[in-house]
C-alpha cells in the first residue's frame, strides 16, 4: 500500500489523514449539523430497505447467487475448452452434461448408502443398548445432586395431584357415552406435502441450471450491461469485477480441491475401519466443509455416532476420531494456507459475522453463500467510494499503515502493544529500518496531527511511549550498551521542540548500532559550548534533527550561535520532513548549515563507522541525555565532570511540557541550599541551560507558589499594570501563568513547574491535574539535583547578566 516515496515527509502516513476543506459555517458562527444527520438517516434507510429487500426476494435471488457461484466455478473450464477452438456453446454444454453427471452420480451414491444404513442400523440396537449400559456409571449423578433431584420430584409430583384433585372437584358427573373413534385417511395430505416440497426443490435446482447456462454462454454480455448500469468510472468498475470474478474464482476452486481432498481420505479411511456408509460419510463431510466453522463439526459427529453404534467395543470409535483429528490438523495447518493463501481478503471475524447475517436472511443456503457473497462485498467497496466502508469493516487488509498504527496505540496508552509491535518490526528486519519506516512517520505524523485535535493527554502520552520505547529499544540492542567508553564525535540535538529531540535519540542509538560514536545532547548543553564540557572535545559534526517542514528561520538563528561556540565541528540540518528540493549545497549555504540531509539510510551511508581503535560508541537517548555511559580514564586530558543524569532528565522533562500543553515557554525553578535559586527555560532560545537568579518575592506569582505549597494560575498578566515593569521577557510578552509546586516527602515545596503563554490562554480542569502528575513525577530527580548542589554557584551553573526577573515582579491578582 506504500508508495515508497523519496523524502521522509512523504513516508509518514499522509494518506491515513487526508486533509479536507473547511467546513462552511452559517451566519451565526455555528457549525451545520442537519445535513450530516440526515446523511446518516439516508444511509441507514437505504442499508434497511436493501436488507429487507434480502429477505423478501430471497426465492429468487439465492438460485441467482447459486447459479453465478457456479458460474465462476465453471467458466474457467468453459475458457480452457476455448482455448481448443471449440465454439462457447458446445463448450458450456459439455461443461454442464459432464457437471450435472457428476452430480446425478454422487446422488445416487448417496441414495445406496443411505438405503443400505437403514437396513443396517436396526440390527445394531443391543450394541447401542449395551453401549448406553456401560456408559451408566459414569453418567449417575452423585450424591447431592440425586437428592435434589429427588426433592424436586417429589415438589412436581405433590403439584401434580393437587392440580388433578382441583380438575375433578370442578368436573360434574355426565352422562355415558359410548365413543366412536374414526381416523381419517390422511396419506392424501401428507403425499401432496411431499410431493409439493420436492416440487419446489425440483424447480429451484431447474432454476439454478437454466441461470448458469445462460451466464456461461452470455458472460461477456452480461459483463457489458453490469459495467453500463453501474455508470461512474469505466476503469474502476471494470477492475472491480474483474477483482472479484478472480477472487471467487479462485477461492470456490480451492475450497473444492480442498474440500474433495479431505472428503476422499475420510471415506476410505472409514472404509479401512470399517464404518458402515463409509462413503456417504466422506460425501457428506466434503459438502458441509463448504459452511464455515459450523460444517466441519456437524460433518464430524456422523461416523463417530455410526462406529459407536455398530462396533460392540471402543476400538472403532477411537480410530474414527483419530482419523478425523489427523485430517482436520493437516488440512487446517497445511492444505489450506497452501491452497487459499490470500484468494479471499476477508478478516476471519469478518467471515464469522457474515455467516451469521446471510444465515439470519437464506437459512442453511445462507452459510454456503456467505463467504463468496462477502468477498464481492469488499472487493467492490474497494474500488467504489461510496461503499468504502464495506472493505473498511470487513477486509483483512490492515486499515492503516505501520507508523499510523504506532501513533493510535502511543497515544491510546498501551505501550504493550507499541513495544510489541516495535520489536517484532525490528525482528522481521532491523533497527535502522524499523526507525526510517516507522519510528520517525510516526513522529512527522504527530507532528502534524498536534494542531488538529490532539489535547495535551494525547501529547503526553504520546512523547512519554515514544521516549520508553527508545529506552527498550536501547536496553534490549546488545550493540549499544557493550564496549568500552568513547568520546564522542557525533551530537544529535532536537533543532526546536521534544518531537525534534525524539528524533535525535532515534539518530544517535541508529549510529550507535552501527559502530559509530554518537551522543544525543540537550539545546541547552550545546549551546554552552565545548569549553563546558572538555569529553566533548573530539566532536566533527553537529546534527540538527528537526520534524518541521519548513525550518530555514530556526536553523538559521541556531547556526548562527553554534559557528560562535563550535567553530571546528560541521553541522548538518536533519529535515526528516523538508522536501528533495531544499537538499542542495545552495539551500544548505541559505540556512548556514554544511549540509541538508533528509534519509537515515543516507546519514548512515555517508558517516564512517567507528573504527576498533576509537573504542565502541555508547548513544544517548530519552535518558542519557548528554551523559556518556562510560566516563573517560581518570588523568586523561579530556577527564572532566560530565552533567548528572537527573540534570539531563529534568530539562527533557521541561521541555516535554511546553509541547505537551502547546505553550510557548515552560520554567523549572528550583531552590538552592544557598540563597537564589536556580532556572531552567524551555522555548527560550536567549535563555538556554540552568540559570541561577535571585529568590523571588514572596506576593510574585512564582513567590506566591513557592511559599503556598498550592497551584497558581493567573490568566492575564498584562492587564495588571504592577507586571508592566517585570524585567524578564517571559513575564513581557506571555500574560498566562499556570504553576505548580514539586513536594518532598515531608510535603516541603523544592520547587515550582511552570506554564508561559499569551493572554487569553485557557486551560482545562484535566490539563491542570496533568500539569501536578508532571511535576510529582520529576520530583525525585529535583531532590537529587537540590541534594548535590552546594553552592549554587557551582559547575555547569551559568549566572544570569540581566537584572533578577523575580524580584522585579510585582505582585498579582488571580
Amino acid at each position: 500500500m506504500n508508495d515508497n516515496p523519496s523524502t521522509a515527509s512523504s513516508r509518514a502516513p499522509r494518506s491515513a489523514y487526508p486533509a479536507t476543506p473547511g467546513t462552511p459555517i452559517n451566519s451565526e458562527g455555528t457549525q451545520p449539523v442537519m445535513p450530516g444527520v440526515q446523511r446518516f438517516v439516508l444511509s441507514g434507510a437505504a442499508i434497511a430497505l436493501g436488507i429487507l429487500g434480502l429477505y423478501v426476494g430471497q426465492s429468487l435471488l439465492i438460485p441467482l447467487a447459486l447459479a453465478a457461484l457456479l458460474a465462476f466455478v465453471l467458466d474457467p473450464l468453459v475458457s480452457w475448452l476455448r482455448r481448443w477452438s471449440i465454439p462457447r456453446s458446445v463448450a458450456v454444454g459439455v461443461v454442464i452434461t459432464v457437471t450435472l453427471a457428476l452430480i446425478s452420480g454422487a446422488a445416487f451414491m448417496t441414495a445406496q448408502q443411505v438405503g443400505e444404513l437403514g437396513r443396517e442400523l436396526p440390527t445394531h440396537r443391543k450394541n447401542i443398548q449395551k453401549k448406553l449400559r456401560d456408559l451408566r456409571p459414569a453418567l449417575v449423578p452423585s450424591g447431592a445432586t440425586k437428592e435434589v433431584s429427588r426433592l424436586m420430584g417429589m415438589v412436581e409430583g405433590e403439584l401434580d395431584a393437587a392440580k388433578e384433585v382441583l380438575k375433578m372437584g370442578d368436573k360434574k358427573p355426565a352422562a355415558r357415552v359410548t365413543r366412536v373413534a374414526v381416523e381419517p385417511d390422511n396419506a392424501g395430505p401428507l403425499t401432496w406435502e411431499l410431493i409439493t416440497s420436492v416440487g419446489v426443490q425440483l424447480g429451484t435446482a431447474a432454476l439454478v441450471v437454466i441461470l448458469l447456462v445462460f451466464m456461461l454462454l452470455q458472460r461477456h454480455e452480461l459483463r457489458d450491461r453490469l459495467l453500463r448500469l453501474m455508470g461512474g468510472d469505466q476503469h474502476l468498475m471494470a477492475d472491480a469485477m474483474t477483482e472479484s470474478a478472480e477472487r471467487v474464482s479462485r477461492y470456490l476452486l480451492a475450497q473444492v480441491m480442498v474440500n474433495l481432498g479431505y472428503g476422499l481420505p475420510m471415506a476410505l479411511g472409514l472404509w479401512w475401519i470399517g464404518v458402515p456408509g463409509a462413503w456417504l460419510w466422506g460425501g457428506l463431510a466434503a459438502v458441509l466443509r463448504f459452511v464455515p466453522y459450523l460444517g466441519p463439526a456437524v460433518g464430524a459427529i456422523f461416523p463417530m455416532v455410526m462406529a459407536f453404534a455398530v462396533d460392540p467395543g471402543w476400538s472403532m470409535v477411537f480410530w474414527t476420531i483419530g482419523l478425523i483429528a489427523t485430517l482436520e490438523l493437516i488440512s487446517n495447518n497445511i492444505v489450506e494456507p497452501l491452497a487459499y493463501g490470500g484468494s479471499t481478503g476477508v478478516s476471519p471475524l469478518a467471515v464469522l459475522i457474515s455467516a451469521a447475517f446471510w444465515a439470519s436472511l437464506w437459512g442453511p443456503m445462507g452459510l454456503v453463500l456467505a463467504t463468496p457473497l462477502t468477498v464481492c462485498l469488499v472487493v467492490i467497496g474497494r474500488h467504489l467510494a461510496p461503499l468504502r466502508f464495506l472493505d473498511v469493516l470487513l477486509g483483512s487488509e490492515p486499515v492503516f499503515d505501520e507508523p499510523t498504527q504506532l501513533y493510535h496505540r502511543l497515544i491510546a496508552g498501551d505501550f504493550d502493544e507499541a513495544e510489541d509491535l516495535a520489536f517484532e518490526r525490528v525482528k522481521q528486519g532491523s533497527l535502522a529500518r524499523f526507525y526510517s519506516d516507522t519510528a520517525l512517520p510516526m513522529l512527522a505524523l504527530a507532528h502534524r496531527q498536534n494542531a488538529q485535535g490532539a489535547t495535551a493527554a494525547h501529547r503526553h502520552r504520546l512523547l512519554a511511549g515514544t521516549a520508553r520505547l527508545i529506552e527498550e529499544l536501547r536496553a534490549d540492542d546488545g550493540t549499544a550498551a557493550t564496549g568500552s567508553a568513547s568520546l564522542p564525535t557525533l551530537l544529535c540535538v532536537g533543532l526546536r521542540t521534544e518531537m525534534d529531540a525524539l528524533s535525535a535519540d532515534i539518530l544517535a542509538h541508529a549510529f550507535v548500532q552501527q559502530k559509530r560514536a554518537a551522543l544525543a545532547v540537550p539545546m541547552a548543553d550545546l549551546m554552552e559550548g565545548p569549553s563546558a564540557r572538555s569529553a566533548w572535545s573530539n566532536v566533527q559534526t553537529i546534527h540538527l534533527c528537526t520534524l518541521n517542514a519548513t525550518p530555514q528561520t530556526q536553523a538559521r538563528q541556531q547556526c548562527r550561535r553554534l559557528r560562535r561556540l563550535w567553530p571546528q565541528a560541521q553541522i548538518h540540518l536533519v529535515g526528516w520532513c523538508v522536501p528533495e528540493a531544499m537538499a542542495t549545497p545552495d539551500q544548505a549555504q541559505t540556512m548556514g548549515v554544511d549540509a541538508v540531509l533528509t534519509q537515515l539510510q543516507t546519514l548512515m551511508d555517508e558517516t564512517p563507522v567507528q573504527t576498533s581503535g576509537d573504542g565502541s560508541a555508547s548513544g544517548g537517548g530519552p535518558t542519557s541525555g548528554s551523559s556518556p555511559p562510560g566516563q573517560p580514564e581518570p588523568g586523561s586530558p579530556t577527564a572532566a565532570p560530565l552533567e548528572p543524569p537527573g540534570q539531563v532528565r529534568l530539562a527533557r522533562a521541561v521541555q516535554r511540557t511546553a509541547e505537551v500543553f502547546g505553550v510557548p515557554v515552560a520554567s523549572l525553578t528550583l531552590k538552592t541550599p544557598g540563597p537564589g535559586v536556580r532556572c531552567l527555560f524551555a522555548g527560550m532560545p536567549g535563555q538556554a541551560g540552568w540559570r541561577t537568579e535571585s529568590t523571588p518575592e514572596p506576593m510574585s506569582p512564582l513567590g506566591r507558589v513557592l511559599s503556598s505549597a498550592g497551584a497558581l494560575r493567573l490568566n492575564d498578566l498584562l492587564s495588571d499594570a504592577r507586571h508592566l515593569g517585570a524585567s524578564h521577557a517571559v513575564y513581557r510578552q506571555r500574560g498566562f501563568f499556570a504553576g505548580v509546586p514539586l513536594l518532598d516527602a515531608a510535603g516541603q515545596v523544592v520547587g515550582v513547574l511552570a506554564l508561559h503563554a499569551p493572554a487569553g490562554h485557557t486551560m482545562s480542569e484535566t490539563e491542570s491535574r496533568l500539569l501536578a502528575e508532571l511535576a510529582q513525577n520529576m520530583g525525585a530527580d529535583a531532590l537529587a539535583l537540590i541534594s548535590g548542589m552546594g553552592d549554587p554557584a557551582g559547575a555547569n551553573v551559568a549566572r544570569a547578566t540581566n537584572p533578577p526577573p523575580w524580584s522585579a515582579l510585582p505582585t498579582a491578582s488571580p
